[in-house]
C-alpha cells in the first residue's frame, strides 16, 4: 500500500521525503507504513511545488486533522482518486471549543466526505459517529516499544517525578502546567521538567516566588524525543493532571521506560496501562496520595509497572496498523 500522511509536524526541512523517525508522533505513521509525510500547511499554500494530482500515486492518504488542516482535507478529497481518512490529531475540546463554527461547519462536510475517521480516545466515538455516515474508530498512535527498551536499559531511578514538557509558554493558554506544579508542592518530592523556552522557565520561577515549597529541575533539551525519553528514564515516576480527552504521549512513554505514572483517565493511554493511578485532574490531594503509595510501598510500585509493561503491545505497530486496516476496509 502506498501511503501519505498529512501533517502539522513536518519531518525534515524539505518535507519532502521518506519519513524514518521513529518518534512519539504522529509522523510515526509515515514510518511504518513505509510511506511520505507533508507538512500540509505548506502545501496549501503551494509552496513546494506539489499539485494535487501528485496524490493519486497513493492508495491511502492519511490527514492528521486540526482546524488549519480541514480546508485541505476537503480539497485533497475532491481533488485526488485516493481513499483518504481522517485522523483527528487534537483533542476533543480542539474541535468542539476553539474551533469556530464557520470553520466547524466545514469540518463536520469533510467527515461526510472522506472514507473513515479515525480518533484518539473511545470516549469521542458516538459523538463523531453522530456527525458523520462514515466509518469511525479508535486507531491511535504506534509507539516504538523496541527503540526504546534498547535506548533505555534498566537504571537506578532518581527520586524525582517527571513532568515531560507540560510546561508550555503561552500568553493565552499553560494548560495544565499550574495544576501540575501545585500537585508537585502539595508532594512535597522534587519534579524535572522539559524546557522549551526561557519564557518557561520565568514562569515557573514566578510562581515558585510564592510557593517556595515547590521544587523543579529543569531540562533544556534542544535534542528532540530520543533525547527526552533517554533523560526520562532516570525519573521515579510521572505526573500528568489534564483535564483533555486525548490520546496521552505521556502514560506511553512512562510505561515504556518502566516507571508509574500518575494521570487523569481523559488520557486513553493512562486508563489502559495504569488504571489503579487514575485520578480527577483537579484531585491535587488524590494525585499527592497515589505518588506518597509509590514511593513508600515497593510491591504497589512494582504491580503497576508490571501491569502497564503486560499492556504494551495494544500500542505496537502491528496492532495500530490492524486497527487502521479494519477501520478503512
Amino acid at each position: 500500500m502506498k501511503f501519505c500522511l498529512l501533517s502539522m509536524e513536518p519531518c525534515d526541512p524539505n518535507n519532502d521525503k521518506d519519513c524514518i523517525a521513529e518518534q512519539n508522533s504522529i509522523n510515526i505513521w509515515a514510518t511504518i507504513m513505509g510511506g511520505k509525510v507533508h507538512y500540509g500547511p505548506l502545501l496549501d499554500q503551494g509552496n513546494n511545488g506539489l499539485d494535487y494530482d501528485y496524490f493519486n500515486q497513493f492508495d491511502l492518504i492519511m490527514i492528521g486533522l486540526r482546524r488549519e488542516m480541514i480546508e485541505l482535507g476537503i480539497k485533497v478529497k475532491q481533488r485526488s482518486k485516493a481513499k483518504v481518512l481522517v485522523f483527528l490529531d487534537d483533542e476533543v475540546d480542539h474541535f468542539t471549543t476553539h474551533t469556530h463554527r464557520a470553520l466547524q461547519a466545514r469540518m463536520v462536510e469533510l467527515l461526510n466526505i472522506v472514507d473513515a475517521v479515525a480518533v484518539l480516545h473511545d470516549e469521542s466515538i458516538p459523538l463523531f459517529r453522530a456527525l458523520t455516515s462514515k466509518p469511525v474508530g479508535l486507531v491511535g498512535l504506534p509507539f516504538p516499544i523496541d527503540k526504546v527498551r534498547q535506548m533505555c536499559p534498566l537504571v537506578r531511578k532518581k527520586e524525582e517525578i517527571e513532568l515531560g514538557n507540560s510546561i508550555k509558554s503561552s500568553l493565552l493558554q499553560n494548560r495544565n502546567s499550574l495544576v501540575n506544579l501545585a500537585a508537585l508542592t502539595e508532594i512535597g518530592i522534587p519534579g524535572v521538567v522539559d524546557i522549551g523556552e526561557p519564557a518557561e522557565m520565568e514562569y515557573v520561577r514566578s510562581i515558585r516566588k510564592y510557593a517556595p515549597l515547590l521544587q523543579i529541575r529543569f531540562r533544556q533539551n534542544n535534542s528532540g524525543w530520543d533525547h527526552y525519553i533517554t533523560q526520562a528514564n532516570y525519573s521515579l515516576l510521572g505526573l500528568r493532571l489534564d483535564y483533555r480527552n486525548n490520546w496521552g504521549r505521556f502514560p506511553i512513554e512512562c510505561a515504556a521506560v518502566r516507571m508509574p505514572c500518575v494521570a487523569s483517565p481523559s488520557l486513553y493511554t493512562q486508563k489502559i496501562l495504569f488504571p489503579r493511578l487514575c485520578v480527577p485532574h483537579y484531585d491535587i490531594r488524590g494525585a499527592a496520595a497515589l505518588v506518597k503509595k509509590l514511593v513508600t510501598d515497593a510491591g504497589f510500585y512494582e504491580e503497576t509497572v508490571a501491569y502497564a509493561q503486560s499492556q504494551m503491545e495494544l500500542f505496537s505497530y502491528d496492532h495500530c496498523k490492524e486497527r487502521l486496516f479494519n477501520l478503512i476496509s
